[in-house]
């Protein structure tokens, strides 16, 4: 196996949740020819190693595709498989899913503006049993989300995310954004 940059900032917490170590990972990609598959297919042949007790296996196989991508010097932490950059900022809060979402709705309102960018479509929200969704598109094409899905008994996760950016300097500005908005629930 060739090195080619540093080890992923995730490596350790893929060997933890997965039990193999980053070294492995990137054998396993690196001999199906990883460095020429598509995000897809190194997802999904990660998905394929993956340990059977593995909980949320696939989401664990995006992580390490991912991971390997920025070894690979094919994407910067940040970047999606597109060449857009995406932030997330998440909080756990008490209550119910619904409780917690109308909190947000009212919170927000029918906002204008998000970080002095006018709102150009939304706020659009849908839900399924598992989570619930709220969305506005921005004047510079990026979108904000919130998703409020269970976590635990009487405990929701909400995970607010800025994607599309069209660079990395926007990373930190967002994540400071919805960090600050995530506060008022």
């Amino acid at each position: 196996m060739s090195g080619r940059g540093a080890t992923p900032g995730r490596a350790a917490a893929i060997a933890q949740a997965t039990g193999v170590a980053w070294d492995e990972w990137a054998e396993v990609l690196d001999s199906a020819g990883g460095v020429d598959l598509p995000h897809k297919t190194l997802a999904e042949t990660a998905y394929a190693a993956m340990p059977l007790s593995v909980e949320n296996a696939g989401w664990w196989a995006q992580s390490v595709a991912v991971a390997y991508e920025q070894w690979i010097g094919r994407r910067v932490p940040g970047q999606a498989h597109d060449g857009t950059f995406q932030v997330s900022a998440t909080r756990t809060v008490p209550g119910s899913m619904e409780e917690v979402f109308d909190r947000w709705c009212r919170l927000v309102g029918e906002p204008a503006e998000l970080d002095g960018l006018a709102v150009t479509d939304g706020p659009r929200t849908s839900g399924t049993d598992k989570r619930l969704h709220w969305g506005v598109t921005l004047a510079d094409g990026s979108r904000g989300n919130v998703d409020v899905s269970p976590k635990g008994a009487d405990k929701v996760l909400v995970a607010a995310s800025q994607v599309n950016l069209s660079n990395p300097d926007e990373v930190e500005r967002w994540r400071s954004v919805w960090k600050q908005q995530l506060k008022h629930l």
